[in-house]
């Protein structure tokens, strides 16, 4: 599988806003001339209690700063001259923007200041809380690296299932008959593939596509037309690789005691199953029966393992 990576390294702040201002409900207080030119340039979110007092060992600085209830206190309870000193201490590291949470007021000699030092000031509705949590979230999905692959991605059984073969091969076909015993399409023709901080593999289907595939001599299909909205699903795990090739070795699985080979997407190592090409219907039964056997697997039952211990028991008892 050939991979175009793609990886993030920084954000502008005003595409920071653009991207999430309904998602953290954002609003902006002061310093729109900073939008354009300071850069997030970490995953991580900072909240600078210490800094506020003038310590600054091990401050990360390349990280969005957030303040909360009890460091606005503190900065509040301050005079005004070192209120603004504070700030100006912190702004020195050329960090990228401030978010106030909890709709805490801001006073206008501070709001004046963080214009004057064109430093993005926002604040939001949400919670510490939630805010932490739905910023997280973004940053993770945006600094992860990303890819595309040609492919088929379905959610059989829980398990995300990504589906590659030759253009001879009926996947519309196949997919359809997917569709219509329950289980879910992802992505149809291309997946888009990012992974999290904790090396899992997410596939979504591009925005333009999302819930249709393209039905060689039919045209394009929108599936909850045909099937409802059960039919789609938005993203999902990808946890195994079905792979359809014209013709494979005459040993290849004929035993059934090999164990799945494997491939590498963005680093994360994944079973791949290679099957051989057959018609679209026997195609999709082919699918359930080897992700039912991967649904096994994860449970820590084995087939293959099971089958080995019974000869191995059979041949001692027989002495061979």
């Amino acid at each position: 599988m050939k991979e175009l990576i793609k990886v993030n390294h920084e954000l502008v702040v005003r595409r920071f806003f653009e991207m999430t201002q309904n998602l953290l409900k954002l609003k902006l207080i002061a310093g729109e001339n900073g939008l354009d030119t300071r850069k997030i340039a970490d995953r991580a979110i900072n909240r600078p209690a210490l800094a506020l007092t003038g310590y600054f060992k091990h401050f990360a600085q390349k990280r969005l700063q957030y303040s909360g209830f009890c460091e606005l206190s503190y900065l509040l309870d301050l005079d005004q001259k070192d209120q603004l000193k504070a700030i100006g201490n912190i702004d020195e590291r050329k960090v990228p923007c401030f978010v106030v949470t909890d709709r805490i007021t801001i006073p206008q000699h501070l709001i004046d200041f963080f214009d004057d030092r064109a430093l993005p000031l926002f604040s939001t509705a949400l919670s510490s809380v939630e805010f932490i949590e739905g910023a997280t979230l973004f940053f993770d999905e945006y600094f992860s690296p990303t890819t595309t692959l040609f492919g088929t991605l379905i959610e059989i059984y829980g398990i995300g299932v990504l589906i590659q073969g030759l253009p001879t091969f009926s996947k519309s076909i196949c997919t359809v008959a997917l569709v219509e015993h329950g289980h879910a399409l992802i992505a149809d023709d291309v997946v888009c593939i990012s992974c999290g901080r904790h090396k899992t593999l997410v596939g979504r289907s591009k925005k333009i596509s999302y819930g249709f595939m393209e039905f060689r001599g039919i045209g394009l299909l929108r599936l909850t037309d045909l099937f409802g909205m059960h039919a789609i699903r938005q993203q999902s795990t990808i946890d195994l690789v079905i792979r359809f090739e014209e013709t494979l070795p005459l040993d290849v699985g004929k035993s059934g005691l090999e164990e799945p080979s494997s491939c590498e997407i963005l680093g994360i190592t994944l079973p791949l199953v290679v099957l051989p090409l057959c018609s679209g219907n026997d195609s999709y039964r082919l699918i359930e029966v080897t992700t039912l056997l991967q649904v096994l697997r994860a449970s820590g039952s084995n087939p293959a393992e099971e089958i080995t211990k019974r000869l191995i028991t059979h041949m001692q008892g027989n002495h061979l």
